[in-house]
């Protein structure tokens, strides 16, 4: 099984630096950061000047060898109307690019509000749905701690009431956070894209353990989105401002995350 790497792997340098980076580990298809205020890419940027922003990504991933096969987004704060205009020059650049998924994390949506009083970011999400579907894109959330998506129950819900929007499942996220390895089966029929990292169950302290140390349950987590007809893309998720538990840093975490993952069957036969 080959997976894609991350750009936040190397979240602290600039695109082009990333890249290289990523492909003296070996990677030849990215899960580009789109970020505001982070990396790698900025969406009020891209937003400001599509033309410009898409050349000089282009320009770096040709000049590096790489492929798109994700991008990992946050629009920032500010007024539903400002990250709608972000976030459609998102998933313009996401089609234009050719990656199959953007991912947002569920900011503005707690498990309380999901039913009382989210309707404006709901509404902005299906807006964002429509606009990925004329990209040739598929939105998703991420299942993360602290909203709404670390429950799964409640992911899944999320995903059925914003018809069209999909999950990236980041199994650390769902046993270090409160559903500790349980339950996160009901978001599989939903599933977009795939996050992965090693993790424990101790909370934020253990979301990065060094592969193979941790309580992640692969095979189960392939065996589950088998069954559910998965066949989408898979990236690795080392973040470097991140600790990895087990004496590794990112970039290592992320190489010996890549050689497991090439010995697990995938896709799956029959």
């Amino acid at each position: 099984m080959r997976i894609a790497g991350s750009t936040l792997t190397f979240s602290r340098g600039g695109l082009a630096e990333a890249l290289a980076q990523v492909a003296e580990i070996g990677f030849t298809e990215i899960e580009l950061a789109a970020i505001e205020g982070w990396a790698h890419v900025s969406p009020a940027r891209l937003a400001e000047d599509p033309p410009g922003e898409l050349g000089r990504v282009r320009q770096e991933l040709e000049r590096h060898g790489m492929r798109v096969v994700a991008i990992n987004s946050g629009l920032g704060g500010g007024p539903p109307a400002q990250r709608e205009v972000r976030g459609r020059a998102v998933l313009d650049l996401a089609g234009r690019l050719g990656a199959g998924v953007v991912t947002l994390p569920p900011a503005g949506l707690r498990a309380e509000n999901v039913r009382e009083r989210s309707g404006e970011e709901l509404a902005l999400l299906a807006r964002l749905v429509d606009a990925a579907r004329a990209a040739g894109v598929v939105l998703a959330v991420e299942g993360h701690m602290g909203g709404v998506t670390e429950d799964p129950a409640s992911a899944a819900a999320l995903c059925r009431a914003v018809p069209g929007l999909g999950l990236t499942l980041d199994p650390s996220h769902y046993w270090a956070g409160s559903a500790q390895g349980q339950g996160w089966e009901v978001v599989a029929p939903h599933v977009a894209h795939v996050h992965l990292r090693d993790a424990g169950r101790g909370g934020w302290g253990q979301i990065q353990l060094a592969p193979g140390t941790g309580e992640v349950d692969f095979p189960r987590v392939l065996d589950v989105l088998a069954q559910a007809g998965y066949r989408g893309a898979f990236s690795e998720e080392y973040i470097d401002t991140l600790p990895v538990v087990g004496g590794q840093g990112a970039a290592e975490a992320a190489r010996a995350l890549a050689r497991l993952a090439a010995g697990w069957a995938w896709p799956p036969t029959g």
